[in-house]
């Protein structure tokens, strides 16, 4: 595998977090080094983690929970505020007795909720919602507006996860309404995650955002306070 090279560069942060024999294996036969997209991927999230707590927002929505939570767990003394969206709060809902109908949520919740406080304040979970057919597809206006007020005083915004199901435009009013709050910001704004992403692009506002991590279950997993296996290779962890 790594006869006729010199040396190995990593440059691709997207797949740091896998175990996998080309991104972690390779380093124990060649000399390894970080590339310049993943020294600054890693530079810009950590000083994500690392800001002061007042006046950061947290922004976790879309449709994997199980890859959202540990983020927010580890964020919950780090962030004044976490806006959530998308098929965490359906669990939140589940779990707290509340009525979803057909909405999607994990058969698992309880599990993937467990040691998560859910009546902390800095846990902002939406109040009203847009439905079809029994079914939660995005949040509702009255949440829209009170998400926006809370963005507008931030210092900085880290976003992972569409806010609902912004694939089809009645059930886009929530992801794009934040999409425009922040990309007003004149602070840090960190974006991450293909759907978010897209969603992003579609309203021409990529541009807009000061860094968009090209990780999305990286990203996750470094902001959640993981080992990635990929850096733990380089020695980013000694």
């Amino acid at each position: 595998m790594t006869e006729g090279f010199d040396f190995y560069i990593n440059n691709a942060f997207a797949v740091c977090h896998r175990k996998h024999a080309s991104v972690s294996a390779v380093t124990k036969f060649l000399p390894a080094y970080a590339g310049l997209l993943v020294t600054e991927e890693v530079a810009k999230l950590q000083e994500a983690v690392n800001a002061p707590k007042q006046g950061k927002i947290v922004i976790m929505g879309g449709a994997k929970s199980a890859t959202k939570i540990s983020v927010i767990k580890n964020f919950l003394n780090k962030a004044d505020k976490i806006l959530l969206g998308g098929v965490i709060v359906n669990d939140i809902l589940k779990e707290r007795g509340e009525y979803i109908g057909d909405s999607v949520a994990d058969e698992n919740s309880a599990e993937l909720l467990a040691g998560l406080d859910l009546s902390t304040p800095e846990l902002v979970i939406p109040n009203d919602f847009a439905k079809l057919n029994d079914k939660i597809l995005d949040i509702g206006p009255k949440s829209i507006d009170r998400y926006i007020d809370l963005i507008r005083g931030a210092k900085m915004v880290i976003w992972n996860g569409p806010l609902g199901l912004f694939e089809d435009d009645r059930f886009a009013l929530g992801t794009n309404s934040i999409a425009e709050a922040v990309s007003a910001l004149k602070v840090p704004t960190i974006l991450g995650g293909g759907d978010t992403i897209a969603a992003i692009s579609k309203l021409g506002l990529l541009d807009k955002f000061s860094f968009v991590s090209t990780g999305g279950g990286a990203m996750l997993e470094f902001l959640a306070g993981n080992k990635l296996p990929g850096l733990e290779a380089l020695g980013y962890y000694k």
